[in-house]
């Protein structure tokens, strides 16, 4: 029982360092100024000469800016505002990427949005997350989304993510983070923070798995 027991505790142990390893080795992040710390982007529309050049700083309605009065991540967040007037209308940022973009591999885009006092729209449901691949003339291939989703408790950041595999053709990667509201009375302001694009890691999973599944084939070869 005493040997069972160090089995166990070894093993487990193995499986904490595997965990984390996992969680300090992670792949590195994609996307260029994901916390919006440098407070620098590029112009709207891009084009191929302005890939892998961060945010752009418009894509509909309202300029988005850096903004120091709230952060999930770092000192800085994106300020997305709809003023009164801008219904149904999206505001946010993209950029579009290239360096890691392989077909058939799959992507994780995530992001934290939060609103710090209640919106004076009647949209529910006003965050969108969306993960496109283009092709070499930046053509759009196929679009991931989220779909239209609700905020999180108010000055409470939320997270969304989306889940893409590059499509044939594909050669860049573009993270949409957008807010849309209608009727507001006032201006609703919404902050985007934490942009993470990576590639998940297969064989660091099956390391923690294969770790986590050491004691449990012991115990069952004692009792067979």
């Amino acid at each position: 029982m005493k040997m069972l027991n160090k089995i166990i505790g070894g093993s487990i142990a193995i499986a904490a360092v595997l965990a984390f390893s996992a969680s300090t080795t992670q792949a590195a992040n994609l996307l260029v100024d994901g916390s919006f710390e440098s407070g620098t982007f590029t112009g709207n529309p891009i084009t191929l000469a302005t890939v892998n050049q961060g945010w752009a700083n418009n894509f509909g309605g309202a300029t988005p800016s850096q903004s120091s009065a709230y952060a999930e991540n770092g000192s800085y967040s994106l300020l997305t505002y709809n003023a009164v007037g801008n219904v149904w209308n999206p505001v946010g940022t993209y950029q579009i990427v290239s360096g890691g973009v392989t077909v058939g591999q799959q992507y994780i885009l995530s992001v934290y949005a939060m609103a710090p006092v209640a919106l004076t729209g009647t949209y529910a449901t006003p965050i969108d997350v969306q993960l496109q691949f283009f092709n070499a003339s930046l053509a759009n291939i196929t679009t991931t989304e989220t779909g239209w989703s609700t905020l999180g408790a108010l000055g409470s950041w939320k997270q969304y993510s989306v889940t893409a595999t590059a499509p044939a053709g594909a050669v860049y990667a573009a993270p949409y983070l957008m807010f849309m509201d209608n009727g507001q009375t006032a201006q609703d302001n919404v902050y985007f923070d934490n942009a993470v694009l990576t590639v998940p890691e297969p064989s660091t999973l099956a390391l923690l798995s294969l770790g986590l599944a050491v004691p449990f084939y012991f115990i069952r070869r004692r009792n067979s």
